[in-house]
C-alpha cells in the first residue's frame, strides 16, 4: 500500500496550459479581462460584462478550436 506522500509525490498540481490560452485569447481578441478556472471537468470563465460573455457564447466554438480545449467550457458572467 502506498503512503500518502508517495501518491501526492507523483501528482503533477500545475494548471494546466488551457488556463492560460483561454485567458490569452480573451484579452487579445477582446481587450477585456477574465478568470479562468479549472472546476471537475470544466473551465469556467468569468468575464465582467454581459455582452461579452453572450460574444464568447457565440464564437463558443471558435475558441474551442483556436485553444484546443479538451475540457468543457462554462462562460459566466461575474462582478468581482
Amino acid at each position: 500500500m502506498d503512503s500518502i506522500g508517495e501518491i501526492l509525490g507523483k501528482k503533477d498540481f500545475r494548471p494546466p496550459d488551457e488556463l492560460a490560452l483561454v485567458k490569452e485569447y480573451v484579452r487579445r481578441r477582446y481587450k477585456s479581462p477574465c478568470t479562468v478556472k479549472l472546476e471537475r471537468n470544466a473551465l469556467i470563465v468569468s468575464v465582467r460584462s454581459s455582452a461579452l460573455a453572450g460574444m464568447l457564447f457565440l464564437e463558443r466554438q471558435s475558441l474551442i478550436e483556436a485553444c484546443n480545449l479538451k475540457h468543457r467550457l462554462v462562460i459566466r458572467t461575474s462582478y468581482s
